[in-house]
């Protein structure tokens, strides 16, 4: 018997280290002394006054070990740093591509190098600009503040960002930066209330860049102009008692917060493995019991649905099959329900959008009423490749943006044949706090695999009650998904359920 034991032990530890978390927490800050900073600035031809001055004070105070150079410094400075700072005082032209494969996080406020970095597209006031006092004045006393665009991630949660106005800077306008940010991009805060135009925004290592390419590491684009360090806002003395100025002078500490997470370890990368992702999830499903809500008596689809459920039944859940006109209590002592795509969104009648379990949409169609995206179909949500409906041609490979999460199931950036023939395939345009696992091909804002983690922001200001998840199917794909495609399949289920 203990030598079972023991062998189970060893089991479920290989499980751990090939399924690793989906995020890594923030590293202390006492791991973090020490470490060197490559600041790279404008040098003696910066333009004042500037503030580079200021932010090597303070990395130094942090505990960092700063090394200043110039923009025309080779990329080879940066060897043995744990970080690149990029200052906007540094020319953008001289900078050029130079840090853009570098295998070390980089922190930047310089926005006109941000197409050179992979960060945003290259066309400029469309992709990328700076706000100034000169150019753009009323612009300018619109970015004193910004809203709370994410709240789930770990540079939110260590500063308290919630969905609301925020304060950026102190006094008179000044000058800084957005940026648009590619589908593997997070934004973390954005002004105008425009997901469009972050003000704060990162990529996981592995995440897919505005231009394609994989994030050789973690990446944070901060909004800062060249003098606006010391105006960063923070609460001190009494103020600090009043919950409303500790929520709204954050600037200061959604720098730190942000440059703390770029400089600490990322997760693990997931390893495509089926017989491991098969082990984890028939560790899990035991016990689990799955809601499938389906169009009972339908055609079209009901052999994929019946697939599916013997599909989860076979990996140990206990699958309990509703009719999509059955009521939400269904739902009750469930621990996942799972919505197919034969289900009419007439018919369903906005239920299950507040169930208190984890959700899971195969319908795209439903976006709207379950939360996941806005109101206006076929910009918000939609069919790709559906006849009459949708401009493009059936599609059958999706593009890997977020491989760094599990549900990826350890697939590599880029494209991943999901289903063996050409199909529809179902989309929505999630809010920030969602993670994007996949787009359709050539189509950045048609985010076809996400999740909402417990406690995100969803449309309309509703709060996920547990986890949410979309899958993009139609009513036949089950039984046309690769082994690739059933690997994220599996992979999203395990995740949306907490495993």
């Amino acid at each position: 018997m203990t030598r079972l034991r023991a062998m189970g032990v060893c089991a479920a530890l290989a499980i751990a280290l090939v399924w690793p978390a989906a995020r890594a927490a923030l590293a202390p800050w006492t791991a973090l002394k020490g470490k060197t900073v490559l600041l790279v600035t404008g040098g003696a031809d910066s333009p004042r006054p500037n503030d580079d001055a200021r932010v090597a004070r303070h990395l130094r105070k942090l505990g960092f070990v700063v090394r200043t150079v110039d923009a025309s410094a080779p990329a080879s400075d940066a060897d043995g740093a744990s970080l690149i700072v990029l200052s906007s005082t540094a020319d953008a032209h001289e900078l050029g591509d130079k840090y853009a494969q570098a295998p070390v996080p980089i922190f930047t406020w310089n926005t006109y190098d941000y197409p050179n970095l992979g960060l945003t597209g290259p066309v400029l006031h469309r992709d990328y600009e700076v706000i100034d006092p000169i150019q753009h004045y009323a612009d300018s006393f619109a970015v004193l503040y910004a809203y709370g665009a994410n709240i789930t991630s770990e540079i939110s949660r260590s500063v308290g960002l919630k969905p609301q106005l925020f304060g950026t800077l102190y006094l008179e306008p000044q000058t800084a930066g957005w940026g648009r940010p590619g589908p593997g991009g997070t934004v973390i805060a954005d002004f105008f209330g425009s997901r469009t135009h972050a003000a704060v925004f990162t990529y996981e290592r592995d995440a897919t860049l505005a231009d394609g390419r994989a994030a050789p590491a973690r990446r944070v684009a901060f909004y800062l102009g060249s003098d606006d360090f010391h105006l960063l806002t923070a609460v001190h003395g009494p103020a600090a008692r009043s919950a409303h100025l500790r929520s709204w002078a954050i600037g200061l500490k959604l720098f730190d917060a942000a440059l703390r997470w770029a400089i600490s370890s990322p997760p693990p990368d997931p390893a495509y493995d089926p017989a491991a992702l098969d082990a984890r999830i028939r560790h899990v499903a035991p016990g689990k019991r799955v809601l499938f809500v389906e169009r009972v008596h339908g055609g079209e689809g009901h052999r994929s649905d019946a697939a599916i459920v013997a599909h989860l039944r076979s990996l140990g859940f206990t699958v309990r099959v509703a009719d999509q006109m059955d009521p939400q209590s269904r739902a009750r002592g469930m621990s996942l329900v799972i919505i197919s795509g034969t289900c009419s969104k007439w018919k369903l009648a906005n239920k299950y959008d507040d169930v208190r379990v984890p959700l899971l949409s195969l319908e795209g169609l439903l976006s709207d009423s379950l939360h996941f995206t806005g109101r206006e179909r076929y910009r918000d949500y939609g069919e790709h490749g559906e006849l009459l409906e949708s401009d493009d041609p059936p599609e059958n490979y999706l593009d890997i943006v977020g491989a760094w999460n599990p549900m990826a199931g350890g697939l590599k950036p880029g494209l991943v044949k999901f289903t063996h023939h050409p199909g529809v395939l179902k989309w929505a345009w999630p809010l920030p706090d969602a993670t994007v696992i996949a787009t359709l091909p050539g189509e950045p804002r048609e985010d076809a695999i996400f999740g909402y983690p417990k406690g995100s922001r969803m449309a309309g200001g509703f709060i996920a009650p547990a986890r949410r998840a979309l899958l993009p199917f139609d009513n036949p794909t089950f039984d046309d998904l690769t082994p690739q495609g059933r690997a994220l399949f599996d992979s999203v289920v395990l995740w949306t359920i907490g495993g």
